[in-house]
């Protein structure tokens, strides 16, 4: 079982980026770092890796693809293709997987620089292993921090540890493909308790609010409630929830990026 990669590319609605603006380009995706473009780092990684035989982009703009060699590279190859993203990531998510031959899929960000082979391949071989039809990457806190201590801020808290989210999830069949529905009013729904309410319920959100479940535990309450078979995928690798979301962890991850071009 292979998978079609979803790069979720498109800037927010009515928001200027920071990042984009400080370097210069419409979009974050087309910043330079190490020698690339954001994209280009994540658009290497999912070719280079045997788990991924196509690659989808969602961008608001499919025009500004055209300035990312490795994009029109791989389009002209035949192994990747955009589409215009919607106003919102539930609706951009169905966009790009619009037809049966497009599952299963594993959605990353344009800005998950850090994400190589390896991580795919633990991403992807846990999915097989344990037959899901969705799932989430984390990395534990001390994962992390330990190797990084300035690599995170924020961490979801659950009864049994701390995690940091990886930006890599999956759906792997068009019945199972509601459950992105979560994300349609954004990405950092969780910092809404009025977001949590909608896409998980009363008391699974007052479970997440008081950690009053293990990570596990709390991917069975929402299996149940999504009628699929939805797990958490443990990452054990430190550089797997650092992407290019401020200036402190761009920073971060150039140095890392430098650090792997240097060691090799």
């Amino acid at each position: 079982m292979k998978f079609h990669a979803v790069v979720m590319a498109a800037q927010r609605v009515g928001v200027v980026n920071e990042l984009a603006a400080d370097a210069g380009v419409s979009h974050k995706c087309l910043i330079e770092m190490d020698g690339k473009k954001l994209i280009e780092h994540v658009l290497d990684c999912l070719n280079a890796s045997p788990d991924v035989d196509r690659i989808t982009v969602s961008i608001d703009s499919v025009s500004v693809l055209e300035e990312v060699e490795t994009f029109v590279r791989l389009r002209d190859e035949g192994k990747a293709r955009a589409v215009e993203a919607a106003t919102d990531l539930f609706s951009s998510f169905l966009g790009a997987v619009e037809g049966e031959d497009r599952y299963p899929s594993i959605i990353t960000t344009a800005d998950n620089v850090l994400l190589t082979p390896a991580m795919l391949g633990h991403f992807c071989g846990e999915i097989r292993a344990r037959q899901a039809r969705a799932a989430i990457a984390v990395t534990e806190k001390a994962v992390l921090l330990d190797v990084y201590p300035d690599g995170q801020r924020r961490f979801h808290k659950f009864a049994d540890n701390e995690y940091s989210n990886c930006n890599l999830y999956a759906v792997c069949d068009k019945e199972t493909s509601d459950i992105a529905r979560v994300f349609q009013t954004g990405g950092q729904f969780a910092k809404s308790l009025a977001r949590v309410l909608k896409a998980f319920g009363l008391w699974n959100a007052i479970a997440y609010r008081f950690a009053l479940y293990s990570l596990d535990k709390g991917m069975s309450r929402l299996s149940k409630k999504f009628n699929t078979n939805l797990v958490a995928i443990r990452m054990p690798f430190p550089e797997a929830p650092i992407d290019v979301d401020n200036f402190r962890s761009k920073k971060l991850a150039n140095e890392i990026l430098q650090s792997r071009r240097v060691s090799v």
